[in-house]
């Protein structure tokens, strides 16, 4: 079971009580609270959840994303590989439960063996969330890269790596399976791949129009300028021009491809308005702003500097808060915002404060990757239970095939 109270709402909790501890007043604790909920980032980043979520629940509702699933599904003529690729692919658009969904393909691919449901689940939960160290539409990315105040190509460049060796590390699952999974089937009907494409046309051109876009920004205004380790904040304009970069390109994509998706999908206008009335959305846009808010106070207070001091004075590595903080939090939420949103305005600062002026790329990728594997062990996972739920099995059989996997990734 998850958390009593909500997430977003422990969070807040968490900023107001870091304030109080650093030495702010109860009014100053209100202008801190209301400054990072108003802040441009903030705001930027709460568009981008809202378009990502949207866009997502009107791919499923439409049943884009069901006829995506066929298709790849006759494309793939290898069970084991269908197996694997069908959540990966659904993984591309993040939805709450998106393993639920997947699941069904993974138990249809696997018809042709008998496949224990542990294995099974373990499988369909795992390769679904191969993208999520840095497939731009991830709301914990974006979180990622606004609180690291990075480029999101560059972030990206930094954190594939991390997938494809997720990729890899998940074949162990498959180890000592069913002969028959190995089987190719016939070729599928001419014309399907084109299908596939089409049907995935939501998909590309977030990716197109952010792309070009990008590229139109960059020529316009030249690069995004970069807040250097330990030296001063960037000037306003200096701001707003990050902000462009960051923000303009993978929105209007995302704005562009819902446009796209509504006006060839099966849902009517109304229909697709009535998503928005739905509370799972804003609980996680209230969770996004909870966290940013929460980023700002702990800016705002010094706490990294006063954290950095307290662990030299007791001798405790760096290195051991960076993988710890991520990991618990992972662990602890069973979201990629919980672990980013929780951990990263600790651990981004510390890195800056104790970093001697050096880059804190690698420990940032360091702290990211420790977060996911403890987020995907976490037992609170929903897409863990989910997956669980459809394959009638406990968490036992599944850790047996995640275990190893998670060690191998973690080396």
């Amino acid at each position: 079971m998850r958390l009593r109270a909500p997430l977003a709402v422990a969070v807040l909790i968490g900023a107001v009580a870091a304030a109080v501890l650093f030495g702010l007043g109860p009014v100053d604790v209100i202008r801190a609270l209301a400054a990072g909920a108003v802040k441009p980032t903030t705001l930027a980043v709460l568009v981008i959840v809202m378009l990502i979520l949207t866009l997502s629940q009107i791919m499923q509702q439409g049943g884009q994303m069901e006829q995506i699933v066929s298709l790849a599904r006759g494309c793939l003529r290898r069970p084991a590989l269908a197996m694997a690729a069908l959540p990966a692919l659904i993984g591309l658009l993040p939805m709450p439960g998106g393993a639920l969904f997947s699941a069904p393909m993974v138990d249809s691919a696997a018809s042709a063996a008998q496949v224990k449901a542990g294995r099974l689940s373990a499988i369909n939960y795992w390769y679904r969330h191969v993208w999520e160290h840095w497939w731009p539409l991830y709301p914990g990315v974006i979180l990622a890269v606004m609180l690291r105040g990075c480029d999101l190509w560059a972030f990206i460049v930094q954190q594939a790596p991390l997938g494809l060796l997720m990729i890899v590390a998940g074949l162990v699952i498959f180890r000592g399976v069913h002969p028959d999974l190995h089987a190719v089937s016939p070729a599928p009907p001419a014309g399907t791949k084109r299908k596939l494409l089409a049907a995935t046309s939501s998909i590309w051109i977030v990716l197109i129009v952010w792309a070009v876009v990008r590229g139109v920004i960059f020529a316009a205004i030249g690069p995004a300028p970069q807040q250097l380790p330990g030296g001063p904040p960037l000037r306003a304009e200096q701001m707003t021009v990050r902000l462009v970069h960051v923000f303009v390109p993978i929105s209007l994509g995302l704005l562009v491809s819902l446009i796209w998706t509504l006006r060839t999908s099966r849902m009517g206008w109304r229909q697709a308005a009535r998503i928005l009335t739905r509370g799972r959305i804003y609980k996680t846009a209230a969770l996004v702003l909870s966290v940013m808010v929460y980023q700002y106070v702990l800016g705002h207070v010094g706490a990294a500097k006063q954290i950095g001091r307290e662990l030299d004075v007791h001798g405790v590595p760096v290195l051991l808060v960076v993988v710890a903080l991520p990991f618990i939090g992972g662990m602890v939420t069973g979201l990629a915002i919980g672990f980013v949103g929780t951990s990263f305005p600790v651990v981004l600062p510390l890195l800056v404060s104790t970093g001697g002026g050096g880059s804190i790329v690698p420990a940032a990728v360091l702290a990211f990757a420790s977060g996911q594997l403890g987020m995907m062990l976490s037992p609170l996972h929903l897409c863990h239970v989910l997956s669980n739920r459809y394959f009638k099995t406990s968490y036992g059989p599944v850790y047996r095939h995640l275990v190893p996997a998670a060690l191998i990734q973690a080396v």
